[in-house]
């Protein structure tokens, strides 16, 4: 059931871009993780390919671009962008995300989920973990978008790094929403549920 006393799921529609495919026990792992995180706050998650018009009762529709390249070896104490969002000069969020895949998959390569190097995993099971931990990364930028702001957190969903543990654990009790950025995101889900009950009448 969703928290916050909401009846509505506010629906956000992802179209996806991407320079490569991507597995697909790795695709819905991802999908199915953003949707988990967002939806104990009223927001369901749903992917259409490109193309596609998605359910029409959408309340935002986003664009994700899946970035490939090959990346350079981390330098030590440096933090790793994992995902992006532009805003522009109004402090307003674009509609289109980047998730590093690479970086994402290199940070999940150097963990021991469950005390067993990750190159031991089967290949099904190293998707399902890459597909948890870019999920949690698409949630946090979706964050950003929903609560129009390039702030971060302390701790919870819309912190400012993660290690690979925490992106592949499967609790998901690290990725919350902070007490104060509540009353700013049910104000901002209440605008985006207004604007497409308005654009749905105008037809």
């Amino acid at each position: 059931m969703p928290r916050m006393g909401i009846t509505h799921l506010v629906a956000i529609v992802l179209t996806w871009t991407t320079a490569g495919a991507q597995p697909p026990a790795e695709r819905t792992a991802m999908l199915q993780e953003a949707d988990a995180i967002w939806r104990a706050h009223g927001v369901s998650i749903v992917a259409v390919a490109p193309g596609q018009a998605g359910p029409p009762a959408a309340d935002a529709r986003l664009v994700v671009t899946l970035a490939r390249a090959s990346r350079p070896p981390a330098v030590p104490g440096r933090r790793e962008r994992l995902g992006a969002i532009l805003f522009d000069h109004d402090n307003a969020p674009a509609t289109t995300l980047t998730i590093d895949v690479a970086a994402v998959a290199a940070i999940v390569a150097r963990v021991r989920p469950g005390g067993r190097p990750f190159d031991q995993w089967p290949p099904a099971g190293r998707d399902v973990l890459v597909g948890r931990a870019l999920g949690r990364v698409l949630a946090h930028e979706i964050g950003h978008y929903l609560l129009a702001s390039r702030g971060h957190t302390s701790a919870g969903l819309m912190r400012a790094a993660f290690d690979g543990d925490e992106l592949v654990r499967p609790g998901r009790g690290s990725f919350g929403m902070a007490a104060r950025d509540l009353p700013r995101l049910r104000m901002r889900l209440a605008g985006l549920g207004r604007s497409s009950s308005l654009a749905e009448n105008a037809r």
